[in-house]
């Protein structure tokens, strides 16, 4: 009998699986110098606080587009429209009363650029803070690298159209949060 010395071929050489090249290259960036179950569970918390600013950053964007685009609105058509129920609304809202002022006041037009600036870096960072998931049946590299690819063309988008400071359609008339 002869006896070979060729490793069988399902046999793999512990070097050369996915799993050992992964670690080692994990391992060489990892900021963490620690294994791969540790690694996870730190880019995992890492995934979870940047999700969670990320998430604050479209909350406040929401919030501050809502606001400056009624006083963008107000600005520009009070005259234009005084009986509309938006425009009652916007000139009688605790809300607003104090911003409502500025916008009648001998420096309106400052309050009015400030607003309209407020617009238009709101729109923009809403619009960069909305970042769509993935499905979890779908192929996740795949897919990540569709939902970034698109991310990407989205930002770059709304960086073109910046400023936009559009406020053409009647406002949403909102019940007093005071």
């Amino acid at each position: 009998m002869v006896a070979s010395n060729r490793t069988p071929t399902s046999a793999k050489s512990p070097a050369k699986t996915p799993a050992v090249a992964l670690k080692r290259q994990v391992t060489a960036i990892s900021p963490t110098h620690k294994s791969l179950e540790d690694e996870l569970i730190y880019l995992r918390s890492q995934n979870k606080l940047l999700k969670t600013a990320l998430d604050s950053v479209k909350d406040t964007a929401t919030e501050k587009l809502s606001k400056s685009y009624e006083l963008v609105w107000y600005a520009r058509n009070r005259t234009r429209y005084p009986s509309h129920e938006a425009s009652k609304w916007l000139d009688h809202s605790k809300e607003h009363s104090h911003d409502i002022e500025d916008l009648h006041s001998g420096d309106a037009d400052y309050f009015h650029g400030f607003n309209s600036g407020v617009l238009a870096a709101s729109r923009m960072f809403k619009e960069h803070a909305e970042v769509s998931s993935v499905d979890s049946d779908e192929d996740v590299i795949s897919s990540s690298h569709a939902s970034a690819t698109k991310h990407q063309q989205k930002v770059e988008k709304s960086k073109q159209s910046f400023p936009n400071v559009a406020a053409d359609s009647f406002p949403t008339v909102r019940g007093e949060s005071n």
